[in-house]
């Protein structure tokens, strides 16, 4: 009887320690380390810092296009009251008159989704691929988000209705607070 409570607190306690381990790996797979915050936040895209003008901007990417690991994207910016670049949202070009809605979309939102892992690791938010069914014209669907102290990344599918059809593209937008 004594034997079979010593194997009874055995197993609870490696039980036990067994889901506490498991828990520290779901926490440390969704924490950025504040070093990489504090290196990364101040970046819209590429070289481009929030806080610069207009100007400073199209110094840097005079066509509005910006090469992320060999893909390119159209980009376009928002400045604050004070003129201050406070947001970047990014096209895919390969999605420009995209009519298709299914793999090679979500193909390509990989790509982005891939590229902004590499640097921050997996998503803190991940809803996965949209239903066609529940896009929105003139709307982004977020399917996956990263929160870099002051900075959020965004990645998903927009949808735009036109006279030929239904338009699907890739984007992302990189916002600050």
């Amino acid at each position: 009887m004594k034997n079979k409570q010593i194997y009874i607190s055995i197993f609870f306690s490696v039980t036990i320690l067994f889901f506490s381990c498991r828990q520290n790996e779901n926490k440390q797979a969704d924490f950025i380390p504040d070093s990489l915050i504090k290196a990364t936040e101040g970046i819209a895209i590429g070289k481009a810092k929030f806080g610069i003008s207009e100007k400073e901007f199209n110094q840097l990417y005079p066509d509005s296009l910006v090469d992320l690991d060999g893909n390119l994207y159209n980009v376009s910016t928002y400045f604050d009251s004070s003129k201050a670049l406070n947001k970047v949202y990014l096209i895919d070009t390969a999605t420009i008159d995209n009519t298709k809605f299914g793999e090679a979309l979500f193909d390509r939102m990989d790509l982005l989704k891939q590229h902004f892992m590499k640097t921050y690791g997996v998503p803190q938010y991940d809803r996965g691929y949209p239903k066609q069914d529940k896009m929105q014209n003139g709307k982004a669907f977020d399917a996956y988000m990263w929160k870099v102290g002051k900075k959020k990344i965004f990645v998903g599918i927009a949808l735009e209705e036109t006279d030929r059809g239904n338009i699907y593209y890739v984007v992302a937008h990189v916002d600050r607070k």
